[in-house]
């Protein structure tokens, strides 16, 4: 029976569930970091904290290799800087569409709620954000049809996206040399 440190054999659950969840707040602190980088800092910060606890236990071997974040932070200041963060963009951008279909679902049957009200029994033709929709109202039927394609929409979610992403770490960084002139006295 293999019976070293890093063995998951030898290490009691306490300490198996107190190295999965320090790994996994490293690694959501490491998150910047390519992927296949950051899978190898965790496998030997896991290494690490196997041999070290076979020491001094698990607690020991935490409270050595110090905070999360921190440890991230040194792991974050070795690597080179310049990498886009593509799923911030997407995320930023889902949120952004989540917000952007309840409001015109709110704008929506508000629209129907007004036509009901009013007693309209022909169809209404409005515009929310860069959308045009045909509302029609009856005590049997309610209905909405979507026409258009919203360009300030689709452009407002580029930008989001282009901004939650950091998309300009892509290009090339031009290094600006700045050139002193010599102070005359």
């Amino acid at each position: 029976m293999n019976t070293e440190p890093d063995d998951p054999a030898a290490l009691s659950l306490t300490d198996r569930w107190q190295r999965f969840w320090y790994l996994q707040t490293v690694a959501l602190w490491l998150d910047p970091i390519p992927r296949r980088r950051r899978k190898d800092v965790l496998r030997e910060l896991k290494a690490n904290l196997g041999v070290a606890a076979g020491r001094g236990g698990m607690s020991a071997a935490i409270s050595d290799h110090g905070r999360p974040r921190a440890l991230a932070r040194q792991y974050l200041d070795a690597e080179p800087h310049g990498r886009p963060t593509w799923h911030h963009g997407a995320a930023a951008v889902s949120v952004a569409l989540v917000a952007w279909f309840f409001a015109c679902a709110i704008y929506v049957f508000g629209s129907l709620n007004t036509l009901l009200g009013a007693g309209l029994a022909e169809p209404v033709r409005i515009s929310f954000l860069g959308l045009q929709i045909t509302t029609e109202a009856h005590d049997a039927y309610l209905g909405a049809t979507f026409t258009g394609i919203s360009w300030g929409s689709l452009i407002a979610f580029a930008l989001i996206f282009v901004l939650a992403s950091r998309l300009w770490r892509h290009l090339p960084r031009h290094q600006h040399r700045r050139t002193t002139a010599p102070v005359s006295r």
